[in-house]
């Protein structure tokens, strides 16, 4: 590829240089008419203006390239962005979900704890020690959060 490249190069190196020679040594002027207008120019100024016109056209479709690459990847990042977020919220409702059912079993638990604490006194078998045990895993506290010290 790289051997085919540069032999393209050198072709058009070379036609450039015969275009210009040949076009400087003619002094001859060509006319152009076109939507009305008609001109006369040399040679060496009409290959140096289609030179310059398929500069602008290449340069032109490599800007349109490097655009649309851009728009595409900025879309990319945008949708991974929509998906990240979704994942996420998805995720947090989740845990939510389970933290709430688990509260719901805790809570459950406390409330079994507390009604055989009260049958069993008020079928006199549970002593006063049961009692309170009952009452203690009743009214036991949420674990408090702990804060990292780079949090604060």
């Amino acid at each position: 590829m790289i051997a085919l490249g540069l032999a393209l190069a050198l072709v058009a190196a070379g036609a450039t240089i015969f275009a210009v020679v040949a076009s400087a040594a003619t002094s001859t002027a060509i006319t152009l008419t076109a939507l009305g207008v008609t001109i006369s120019v040399r040679p060496l100024a009409l290959f140096i203006a289609g030179a310059l016109s398929v500069i602008l056209l290449g340069l032109g479709f490599a800007l349109i390239s490097r655009g649309t690459r851009r728009q595409a990847r900025t879309h990319k990042e945008l949708k991974q962005l929509r998906k990240d977020h979704a994942v996420a919220t998805t995720r947090t409702a989740d845990d939510s979900r389970d933290h709430g059912t688990a509260q719901r079993a805790d809570d459950n638990t406390a409330d079994s704890t507390r009604k055989g604490a009260n049958n069993a006194t008020s079928n006199g078998t549970a002593d006063a020690a049961d009692k309170d045990a009952a009452d203690a895993a009743a009214k036991v506290p949420e674990a408090p959060l702990e804060l990292h010290p780079d949090a604060e």
